[in-house]
């Protein structure tokens, strides 16, 4: 039946199908599943992703499930398929025949060699219980030299109570500038549980898959998403009314928005380097009234800018973003040890950049939603007086965030 626009919905099978080859994008090609994830409809999208980012949260425990299964290692596009349907299986209550047949009519479209393998895997998978024996970084659901280097930098029952919370769905994280109980009761009205944030106190918290569209007050830009660990970095910034505030790296837009709404004497200029995510950012700051922002195009490393232009400075620095591998969990799959040290080597630079054009006696914090020493305080070090720094490490209600704010000596 054609929809509104002419289009067919995509039916349960074929978010099946989309599953895989985003699996097989990110684990094969080490692509980003949101990307792909976008492009589908919004019925298909919903399976899809809960496929795709589950499969990705629990990818090594299932890795093991099936491969106990298999005499050889199956091309990657089965492999795929195999863990799109063990994670079915094992995690979303379905009829195991009902998993099983859909799998199998997913084989018959991407490779139909292989249907006779995945019904025996699959129908294996089904009889049997969730393997007993895992190593530390399979159960941990980290790849072994994330585990190993998070093992060595926090020590091992830390790591399994940051795995805990990265198994598992983000909750909802919103900022809401002016009138938080009000918003909440308004929230609650509409049929919305939500809850006070312990971090902020402008967070607000809801279940993770809240449309946020349909929270009361978005088209008036009576809030922001931003994590609560986010929004205690950016209060940690001191503003003055008058001052000119630097946001770099700052698309998507929500720390300008904010600084701007919480600070609306100040001038925030808001850098980017990205051409294609500056309209999303111009969308995101008219949503929120942020009329005090301006946009300006520019890489961080080399701003149009002369020495000692500005007072304050908010860097939320590219990263590999392990704190944050819930809401990403793609990333485990795109990085690995010497992409730590590239961003380690990019940071620094926009680092020393930032320092350049800071008037003595300014301020820059320094933020990064990874918990690598090596993009936290390995990049800091030697620039100038530490004021404040903080580590966060994923929890139930918020991510794994590092900030430092640095002053400049006069």
């Amino acid at each position: 039946m054609p929809c509104a626009q002419g289009s067919c919905l995509l039916d349960a099978p074929s978010a099946r199908l989309a599953a895989v080859r985003l699996l097989d994008a990110v684990l094969a090609r080490r692509q980003r599943a949101d990307v792909g994830l976008a492009r589908l409809p919004a019925p298909t999208r919903a399976l899809a992703h809960e496929i795709v980012y589950g499969v990705l949260r629990r990818y090594f425990s299932l890795e093991v499930d099936v491969s106990r299964f298999l005499r050889e290692k199956p091309e990657p596009v089965v492999r795929a398929l195999l863990l799109a349907g063990a994670y079915q299986l094992r995690y979303m209550r379905m009829p195991a025949y009902a998993v099983v047949h859909a799998m199998v009519d997913v084989c018959k479209a991407v490779q139909p060699r292989a249907k006779g393998l995945v019904n025996a895997v699959l129908r294996r998978v089904a009889e049997s219980e969730p393997p007993a024996r895992l190593k530390p970084y399979q159960r941990a659901e980290l790849p072994r030299w994330l585990y190993a280097a998070w093992r060595d930098q926090f020590g091992a029952e830390q790591v399994r109570n940051c795995a805990r919370w990265l198994r598992e769905k983000p909750l909802l994280s919103v900022a809401v500038p002016d009138g938080r109980e009000n918003w909440m009761r308004s929230a609650e009205r509409a049929g919305f549980a939500c809850e006070r944030g312990a971090l902020s106190p402008l967070a607000v918290t809801l279940a993770g898959g809240t449309a946020v569209e349909s929270l009361p007050g978005y088209t008036r830009g009576e809030f922001l998403v931003m994590d609560q660990a986010a929004q205690l970095a950016v209060l940690q910034l001191p503003v003055r009314a008058h001052d000119r505030v630097l946001d770099l790296c700052a698309a998507p837009g929500g720390k300008s928005a904010l600084l701007a709404r919480l600070y609306p004497q100040a001038e925030v200029l808001a850098v980017d380097r990205d051409a294609r995510r500056l309209p999303r950012l111009r969308d995101n700051l008219r949503r929120m009234r942020a009329t005090n922002v301006r946009l300006v195009h520019a890489d961080a490393r080399a701003l149009p800018l002369p020495d000692a232009a500005v007072n304050t400075i908010l860097l939320d620095a590219p990263c590999t973003a392990s704190g944050i591998l819930r809401r990403h969990p793609d990333a485990k799959f795109l990085h690995d040890a010497g992409d730590v040290r590239r961003h380690a080597v990019r940071q620094r630079a926009m680092m020393q950049e930032a320092w350049r054009v800071l008037r003595p006696g300014g301020f820059v914090l320094y933020a990064v939603c990874s918990i690598h020493r090596a993009e936290n305080e390995d990049v800091i070090a030697g620039q100038g007086e530490v004021v404040r720094m903080r580590r966060l490490l994923p929890a139930r209600d918020h991510d794994g965030f590092f900030f430092a704010l640095l002053r400049k000596p006069a």
